[in-house]
């Protein structure tokens, strides 16, 4: 090889990026994390090779992933993994996907472990030891407790970029000393997601007898029952939601169903939202009992009027893919509840605590009686999202000495 064919060659390679993803697949939230930053990537930075290290998939996942990416790779394993070593000595960025791996001491967590904070900090550690540059795409960060903070300030503020999927966790880091060369709010990357099984949703629709555009979607969160700093509101929580879904049927006379976003929630659903209905509602009321994945989710969502959920990622899902949709929370769900008012949707946001069902009634009904006025509200706040995405994957771009995208 001459000299000058061996400069276009380097000149003409392809920037190489390995994405921690990946975090569990009993929660279709986290599943989706993954193809939708691949989409994401694809669209911004298609120069770039991607290489998916993923802490949890299963078969079902991947061959989700591969109908749309069927250049998917992915490599598994721990730090010093022989196929994991390669991938970082192979990288020019590593970067963290969308979720909230780096926290330590946050309130409802049931078992704060300092293994695990520390385990999530290794793969910087890793890229800084190797010369990498690495960054965060919109994770939520909800605590640094005593001693983190000595550990986090550093290896943070080393980032070439830190970007956080709520507003409250930008405050988590500064108190935490953490000031990277970039570090603002992007959307959770949920709302790049854009895979669908419109097959399968139209025959799970049929086989429970619903229409499309002529039901209510609702989620319980599975804290509710649970989670020590939330089970004693749970029950509240879920009446309040109970007395909207009950107002959504005697007003509308549509039916509702019942979905699962984890799943721990089909059986939550049922107990906490099915059952103490009364009989003549309960009846118009349909349960989902089986788990499924984000593309048959999602698809099912499309067809739905609109949403009412205490889980937040199927909502950011169907808002980015044309559906109005509402989330009712509560902050110890996560502070990632921030998100909708962040991205200007705060008439679509209630906290359970304050919120009363006659408010977060009037709110689903304006929906389905003005829903040109929702499409209207809806895109306000996806153009925000644009917005903020693309100026984010523009720093990405600039980390990997790319210029501004075309187009």
């Amino acid at each position: 090889m001459t000299r000058r064919s061996l400069l276009l060659a380097m000149l003409q390679k392809r920037p190489r990026i390995l994405l921690r993803t990946g975090w569990q697949t009993r929660n279709i939230g986290d599943v989706c994390f993954t193809p939708a930053m691949l989409g994401a990537l694809r669209r911004f930075v298609p120069e770039a090779d991607v290489t998916c290290w993923v802490a949890n998939a299963n078969d079902d996942v991947r061959r989700m992933i591969r109908r749309d990416f069927p250049n998917f790779r992915e490599v598994s394993g721990k730090i010093g993994d022989e196929p994991v070593t390669r991938a970082f000595e192979e990288t020019d960025l590593f970067l963290y996907n969308s979720g909230m791996v780096i926290n330590y001491g946050f309130v409802y967590q049931q078992a704060t472990s300092w293994d695990a904070v520390i385990n999530s900090l290794l793969p910087l550690f890793r890229a800084k030891e190797l010369g990498k540059p690495y960054g965060i795409y919109a994770q939520t960060f909800d605590a640094f407790a005593e001693p983190s903070p000595m550990v986090v300030r550093r290896i943070l503020s080393e980032a070439s970029f830190v970007y956080t999927r709520d507003t409250i966790s930008l405050d988590v880091l500064r108190g935490a000393g953490v000031k990277p060369p970039a570090m603002d709010f992007a959307p959770d990357i949920a709302l790049q997601f854009r895979q669908r099984d419109d097959a399968r949703a139209k025959a799970y629709l049929q086989s429970v007898g619903l229409e499309a555009g002529k039901f209510l979607m609702s989620i319980a969160h599975y804290a509710v029952l649970t989670r020590p700093s939330v089970k004693d509101r749970g029950a509240e929580h879920c009446s309040r939601m109970r007395a909207v879904i009950e107002r959504w049927v005697r007003e509308t006379g549509l039916p509702v169903l019942l979905a699962p976003e984890d799943d721990r929630e089909m059986a939550v659903n049922k107990e906490a939202l099915l059952d103490p209905l009364p009989p003549a509602i309960r009846a118009k009321v349909k349960l989902r009992e089986q788990f499924w994945l984000p593309d048959e989710a999602l698809s099912v969502a499309l067809q739905s009027r609109t949403m009412f959920n205490m889980e937040p990622h199927l909502n950011l899902m169907a808002l980015a893919n044309g559906l109005p949709c509402l989330h009712c929370f509560d902050y110890a769900f996560g502070k990632k509840a921030q998100m909708f008012s962040d991205f200007g949707l705060a008439r679509w946001a209630f906290d359970l605590n304050k919120a009363t069902p006659a408010e977060m009634g009037d709110a689903l009904l304006a929906v389905h009686n003005d829903y040109g006025a929702a499409q209207r509200y809806r895109a306000q706040g996806m153009q925000q999202v644009e917005t903020k995405t693309a100026a984010a994957f523009g720093v990405l771009r600039k980390t990997l000495g790319l210029g501004p995208a075309r187009g």
